[in-house]
């Protein structure tokens, strides 16, 4: 044996030594691949039913804003509705008042116009 049958000896374990820990290592990454496989399984399990409840909550969630939304605009509408009344009422009250202002003015302007023209005549009052 000389130091060529060594050299190949030596290069001989070392692969067999290399081809060993890649093998270790390649059966220790499948197993924990399988893991993962397996966690991710689970997890998809659990998650799907959460997702289809969330899709249930968030339709609920909706249908009550929609019925949010129909309060507020009968909250709308009812503003609108006092207010209207409001001014016809406030109108009702002030057109008497306008009436029987006009009237006065009206009376106290004749009687001024009657009282001129009878200070012109000469007439006494």
């Amino acid at each position: 044996m000389d130091a060529s049958d060594a050299w190949r000896y030596a290069l001989t374990a070392f692969l067999v030594l290399t081809g060993i820990g890649l093998t270790f290592v390649l059966v220790r990454l499948g197993i924990m691949l399988g893991h993962a496989t397996t966690s991710l399984d689970e997890a998809t399990a659990e998650i799907v039913p959460m997702l289809s409840k969330t899709s249930v909550t968030l339709d609920h969630v909706n249908d009550e804003l929609a019925k949010v939304g129909r309060m507020t605009d009968t909250a709308v509408d009812t503003v609108e509705t006092v207010d209207r009344t409001a001014r016809t009422v406030s109108h009702a009250a002030t057109a008497p008042m306008r009436a029987v202002t006009s009237a006065t003015e009206g009376l106290k302007h004749a009687y001024e116009s009657f009282r001129s023209k009878r200070g012109q005549r000469g007439g006494v009052l």
